[in-house]
């Protein structure tokens, strides 16, 4: 009589919000229960239990998902067990190269209880490329009835936002709809005032810093608990570190004028979450949806000033050391601006990690016309000197080139050395 193989199973539960119509069904108490028992009917023993509660299964980055994926690596679990091929997933592909590659490849039987698959018995299991189909089908319909149901709220200039931009809170009584916040309102009028009066956004950085104003994340902290491992055990400085970015957002944020602005962003796909930017033909402008903060006049004044600090030079043409030139200090990029107080404006670079209004390095600084001149009679010489004398110049550069072989190699055994010297006093204590 054949010894029937011991399987140690982890039955893994899934639930999103997607699933919210299925009822009781598809909770996470029913798939337990059902597991549970499939379990102890079948001979499995139960090792662990993984639990990805409010994760969509068009992806895989599941916490408990990738918890049970190390678990298998580590030949703890050689069986898992879900209450349905939905529950593993809706992607069909990837769902698939589980099924079909990974789980073999490793060892480990697959059962999906209410479908009757069992990767033991072959068979059985010609029609599961559909139902993964038919499940990717499913996510990708609740994907678009959402998209349809965001798109009637954006008609209506419905704010949906996490949180509230600094200087408004969310109705109580009306959903969607922002009221004017007393409390915080005044920032947004000193960041635009100064804006008008000819301040840029790291001079504006600068004085909200020194003036110690709080920051929008530091208002949240205070008021809704959020962000507590930003502001926890850091010293009370962290609550005022405003950054350019932050500035040059809310002044070109539409908000503070009274029109909601939607559809700024999107997902890559219903498979992937990753989030890109979309054209502003695409965005949802709706006017006049709240009380607004700032006069247009002014919002439009800004908006001029911005655009003629626009470090791009008006001919649209990119320059030919961007993102090579680096701080000898810092190690961030050099940035190019233009000098146009002079009567002759020219353009420099600048260490661009000085530039973020905190002075958290210092301002090296050299002229792009000095520094183009230079590049080109380094460049110069080199190609004379191929040209006088080619063997002569290969020979002097190779010679550099393995004179910091040499170098890395004498590097690299001082500190095996030091290693081997630390590792001998270790094993002596």
């Amino acid at each position: 009589m054949l010894k029937q193989p011991i399987y140690d199973t982890g039955l893994y539960y899934r639930l999103s919000r997607d699933d919210d119509n299925a009822g009781e069904s598809n909770s996470i108490a029913t798939q337990r229960m059902m597991l549970r028992r499939y379990a102890e009917e079948n001979g499995l023993r139960v090792v662990d239990e993984y639990i990805d509660d409010g994760y969509s299964g068009t992806n895989f980055d599941r916490p408990d998902f990738q918890r049970m994926i190390s678990d298998i690596e580590a030949g703890k679990i050689n069986c898992v067990v879900t209450k349905d091929l939905s529950r593993l997933g809706r992607n069909y592909l990837l769902t698939g190269q589980y099924m079909e590659m990974y789980f073999p490849m490793h060892g480990v039987r697959y059962i999906a209880v209410d479908n009757g698959v069992d990767s033991n018995n072959k068979q059985d299991n010609d029609f599961t490329p559909f139902l993964n189909i038919i499940n990717e089908w499913y996510a990708k319909d609740i994907s678009r009835k959402v998209q349809r149901a965001m798109h009637t709220r954006f008609e209506h200039g419905a704010h949906y936002g996490a949180y509230a931009p600094l200087g408004y809170i969310k109705d109580p009584e009306q959903k969607g709809h922002l009221l004017i916040d007393d409390e915080t309102k005044w920032i947004i009028e000193k960041v635009f005032a100064l804006a008008v009066q000819g301040a840029g956004a790291a001079k504006i950085t600068r004085i909200l810093t020194a003036e110690q104003v709080p920051t929008p994340a530091w208002w949240n902290f205070q008021r809704y608990g959020t962000f507590g491992r930003v502001f926890a055990g850091e010293p009370e400085g962290k609550r005022y570190a405003w950054t350019i970015a932050q500035v040059k957002s809310i002044l070109k944020d539409e908000t503070y004028i009274g029109n909601s602005i939607h559809n700024k962003q999107t997902n890559v796909s219903f498979k992937c979450k990753r989030k890109i930017r979309k054209p502003k033909d695409e965005w949802w402008r709706v006017e006049d949806t709240h009380e607004a903060i700032i006069a247009k006049d002014d919002f439009d004044r800004v908006q001029e000033l911005i655009d003629t600090r626009r470090r791009r030079q008006r001919d649209g043409q990119t320059q030919i050391f961007s993102g090579l030139v680096k701080c000898a200090d810092c190690g961030w990029s050099m940035a190019y601006g233009m000098n146009r107080q002079n009567k002759t404006p020219y353009g420099h670079y600048h260490c661009s990690k000085y530039g973020q209004g905190l002075h958290q390095c210092t301002m090296h600084y050299i002229r792009y016309d000095v520094l183009y001149a230079y590049v080109l009679s380094r460049l110069q010489y080199w190609i004379q000197t191929v040209q006088h004398d080619g063997e002569a110049t290969e020979k002097r550069l190779l010679q550099a080139t393995d004179a910091e072989h040499a170098a890395a190699n004498k590097r690299a055994e001082m500190e095996l050395q030091r290693a081997k010297k630390l590792s001998l006093i270790h094993i002596s204590e």
